[in-house]
């Protein structure tokens, strides 16, 4: 079985656990435990990203039933299965984001001791990190090309991986780097439930639990009714009614998709968050004074794509002190996986200067239907400005002026070059989440037809100033390719990566006037007493944000507030 291609020995470790599941639950476990570890083999880093994603969409669900039968396992302690559940979470979700975290260890002390050893990994490192796809369409000339240069490749890529692994072995030789570009220990995963707890989801076919990331330790609470039929059609329900709440042909219509909407967020409550808050303490809404606790949700797989932080029963009294709603009782905060949000805490800057941004703007577009033109984009644009003074603007020309680009054109290559020297930077364009290649999800800017700035285009991006990034586009943390649910895939998790340690992302399509009145009040609340841009308050900001905007006092009086959660519901915090 050892000599098998690993793809065959996953599938086989996988097939028995399920078989003996029911009658040998400790063999399941060690079974299913062995499959999730063989998963770095078959993603190596010679393939490309493309290939890498194909493979492994073959082995969608595969985390989520080792995490299941791991907690049945008899043999364990309540605390150690969801320990060892964790861990296979861990190993066996986001394993793409995973690889490129071991490459972006803190290299200061490496750098102290060996400069020479240093210089060799980043080089091998940022090489290897270049994206090798291409989203020319099939057949045509730049693909057919692109496929030519591509095959050159390979044999450097198996060089380039061969001469990076060799770099890393001599690193960990070291004396004192022996962990050098390794996942962290179970010790240093409940490090990171100092600022808060951390929630993982795990919905499988076997059980639903949501693992508990506590300073006290790690523990579990079963979630019976989140079943994974339940939850599939929750999730088709509510994207359908996404769609009809903003197109359907009848304000009845309409009015339908709303109630769904609504009906899908108190479900949600009911199954997965607010037993979660119950056993965490947060059972009351705090005072406006006090300091809001903190949550991070990791939903993975289908879960992620509801709305978690938004769960609850909107239409409970405003003074209701146990309002049941997740942004009623907390300040919500995403990560892919622990070791994402360790990595962006690690990055986390001082802020020792005054902020300095980047808006990018987009009032059209050029090869989009009527230019498409977001009326607001300007006013938004214009309004970060008063927030942040010490800006750069790059705006699309008006499509009637020149066709030369000028030098302030928000193009691929411009953002590129500013991104390094900004450390807040608020995106107000359209968006696009690829329905079956993640990485090729993007930006529209003002290129973005022949150099677009999509996911795997920024994956060798690498920040030193970058404290917040702010999507204002459509679909910035949405999923959409279900076999690659717990990949974590998206341009908010693409700007985590890149350096930003906050990030503000959009689950779906989202209204370009609301979002004027969200960034206003977002950057508002990001400022502290004495005037100054505090990042760190990202959250709670949003957070504050959205809940201003769901109780209606910046929506037209027309409106019922409660009932258009397509409106605010969108908007998400990922990050440190």
């Amino acid at each position: 079985m050892i000599s098998a291609a690993p793809s065959n020995r996953i599938q086989a470790a996988w097939d028995v656990a399920r078989l003996v599941a029911g009658s040998d639950a400790g063999r399941a476990a060690d079974a299913v435990e062995a499959a999730v570890r063989l998963l770095p083999e078959v993603t190596p880093r010679q393939l490309g990203r493309g290939d890498q994603q194909h493979v492994l969409g073959q082995f969608a669900g595969l985390a989520g039933d080792a995490a299941a039968m791991v907690l049945a396992d008899p043999r364990g302690s309540r605390q150690k299965n969801a320990a060892r559940a964790l861990r296979l979470l861990e190993a066996g979700r986001a394993v793409l984001l995973s690889q490129a975290l071991d490459t972006r260890s803190d290299l200061t002390d490496l750098i102290r001791r060996r400069p020479d050893l240093a210089a060799r990994f980043i080089q091998l490192r940022d090489q290897i990190d270049q994206p090798t796809d291409t989203p020319a369409p099939a057949g045509s000339e730049e693909n057919n090309a692109a496929k030519v240069r591509q095959a050159r490749t390979v044999p450097d890529r198996h060089q380039l991986a061969h001469d990076f692994a060799q770099t890393l072995d001599e690193i960990r030789a070291l004396e004192g780097f022996a962990s050098f570009a390794l996942p962290p220990t179970t010790e240093e995963l409940l490090t990171e439930a100092e600022e808060g707890p951390v929630v993982v989801f795990n919905v499988s076919r076997h059980r639903s639990d949501a693992l508990l990331l506590t300073r006290s330790g790690i523990t579990h609470v079963e979630l019976r009714h989140l079943t994974t039929r339940t939850l599939i059609e929750k999730v088709t329900a509510f994207h359908r009614a996404l769609h009809a709440a903003t197109s359907g042909d009848s304000r009845e219509q309409r009015r339908e998709a709303q109630d769904i909407l609504a009906g899908v967020l108190q479900w949600l409550w009911d199954t997965a968050a607010g037993p979660v808050l119950e056993v965490l303490g947060h059972g009351t809404t705090p005072s406006a004074e006090a300091d809001w606790p903190r949550v991070w949700w990791v939903p993975g797989g289908l879960l992620g794509r509801l709305p978690v932080h938004a769960a609850g029963y909107h239409t409970d009294p405003a003074d209701d002190p146990r309002r049941r709603t997740v942004m009623d009782r907390v300040s919500s905060s995403y990560t892919p996986t622990v070791r994402a949000l360790r990595h962006a805490r690690q990055r986390t800057p001082l802020p020792d200067t005054p902020a300095q941004g980047l808006i990018v703007a987009m009032p059209t577009t050029p090869g989009l239907p009527g230019h498409g033109r977001l009326h607001h984009v300007d006013a938004e644009a214009e309004l970060l400005r008063k927030h942040l003074p010490r800006t750069v603007l790059l705006r699309e020309p008006d499509p009637a002026g020149p066709d030369s680009p000028s030098l302030s054109t928000p193009t691929k290559a411009a953002v590129l070059d500013r991104l390094p020297t900004c450390s807040i930077a608020h995106f107000a364009c359209h968006g696009t989440s690829h329905p079956t290649d993640p990485s090729r999800s993007r930006l529209l800017l003002h290129d973005h037809d022949s150099a677009p700035l999509t996911v795997a285009s920024l994956a060798p991006v690498r920040l030193d100033h970058a404290q917040l990034a702010y999507l204002s586009a459509c679909r910035t943390a949405a999923i959409d390719t279900a076999d690659l649910v717990d990949e974590a895939i998206h341009l908010t998790s693409a700007f985590q990566l890149a350096g930003f340690p906050h990030v503000v992302g959009t689950l779906w399509e989202i209204d370009d006037q609301t979002a004027v009145t969200m960034a206003d009040a977002f950057y508002t609340r990001l400022r502290t007493p004495d005037g100054t841009i505090d990042t760190s308050r990202a959250a709670w900001a949003l957070n504050q944000a959205v809940r201003n905007l769901r109780d209606g006092y910046d929506l037209p009086a027309k409106l019922d507030r409660t009932a258009v959660p397509f409106l605010w519901a969108a908007y998400l915090h990922a990050g440190a």
